[in-house]
């Protein structure tokens, strides 16, 4: 990368270098079963998410420094847990909370898989049917995730991966339903949020990862997902959302009445998936000033370990299409 590069996405890549996820040493361990719970974490679940974002992070580092050891390293965590994972086992609360799990955890596998080469040394025909029986368990539970609040997003946004994946495409169209249904349901025409607005700043966000991350899996197929309007309405849906939120992440607006715990400011610190939002919104006819107010404002260190991380690098314009799709070392000590 050259030396106009912008300083974000250096801080970005200098995370990424760092991160314990890409540490080529970080030790990890296929499960047959994982034990987790409602409300809480288990080092069953650290694990499990764990090992998918560290194959998604070497996966990565295989495309910006082309070294193999990152790729195979990357293989052996997919396959290890593709072979070994039987089931979960929900060790305390709400029973259901697997289907959640696993809904946010199959985008993971599968982006992590799709950025190396399958058809190089190192994976098989064995390997790739094993990794399908992997992802399609996973499925079973995550399609009984739907919920009219984040639950129901992050459902959606396991099924269109995996219909992607599995080249389903009756279960691919169904997705783009529910997006239209989520975006009308969970959301008003003034950017606020009916279902965890005023339960913390956290959850609400997990509602706009999943539509945000939904409508590029859609955008990526040919379908505009970005730019739906309802009856009545001149601006996308999803943007009113988006520009609402900035207002309240920057400070310009104060917190909701009724906010049970929390605060606004700042909450999208530790949230990934806004380089999509910016992407998305940064050009054409709808482009408006909170777009880069969004952007400019956001600076994620330590992202949620829910849904995807580093979109900063993976969808930053001065990466995507240039050095690191051609595999060509990035220079971040400049």
């Amino acid at each position: 990368m050259n030396q106009t590069q912008d300083g974000s996405v250096k801080r970005a890549l200098r995370q990424l270098y760092s991160s314990q996820y890409a540490d080529i040493e970080r030790p990890y361990k296929a499960l047959e079963v994982v034990e987790i719970a409602a409300r809480e974490s288990t080092p069953h679940e650290e694990q499990f998410k764990g090992d998918a974002h560290s194959a998604r992070a070497y996966a990565l580092m295989w495309r910006i420094t082309q070294e193999k050891a990152y790729r195979e390293k990357a293989l052996e965590i997919i396959k290890g847990w593709a072979f070994t994972f039987k089931d979960f086992k929900v060790i305390k609360g709400y029973r259901p909370q697997k289907y959640l799990e696993s809904a946010w955890v199959i985008p993971i596998w599968i982006s992590a898989l799709d950025m190396l080469n399958r058809n190089a040394e190192g994976w098989s025909a064995t390997d790739e049917k094993q990794f399908e029986s992997f992802i399609t368990k996973l499925h079973r539970y995550s399609r009984k995730a739907h919920r009219d609040n984040n639950w129901g997003t992050s459902a959606m946004l396991a099924d269109i991966s995996y219909a992607v994946y599995m080249q389903d495409d009756q279960l691919y169209y169904q997705q783009l339903k529910k997006f239209r249904y989520y975006l009308a349901k969970l959301t008003n025409p003034n950017g606020t949020l009916n279902a965890d607005y005023l339960s913390d700043p956290w959850h609400p966000q997990y509602t706009i990862i999943g539509l945000l991350h939904t409508a590029e899996v859609a955008d990526n197929q040919g379908d505009r997902l970005f730019n739906i309007t309802f009856p009545n309405e001149k601006v996308p849906r999803l943007q009113k959302v988006l520009a609402h939120f900035t207002s309240l992440f920057t400070g310009e607006l104060e917190n909701p009445k009724g906010l049970k715990k929390g605060n606004y400011k700042g909450a999208h610190n530790n949230k990934q998936g806004y380089q999509i939002a910016f992407n998305a919104y940064s050009k054409g006819k709808f482009e408006q000033p909170w777009v880069k107010q969004l952007v400019d404002s956001w600076n994620p260190s330590n992202t949620s370990p829910l849904f995807m991380m580093w979109d900063r690098i993976t969808h930053a314009p001065e990466i995507v299409g240039s050095n690191m799709l051609n595999n060509e070392k990035l220079v971040i000590d400049n």
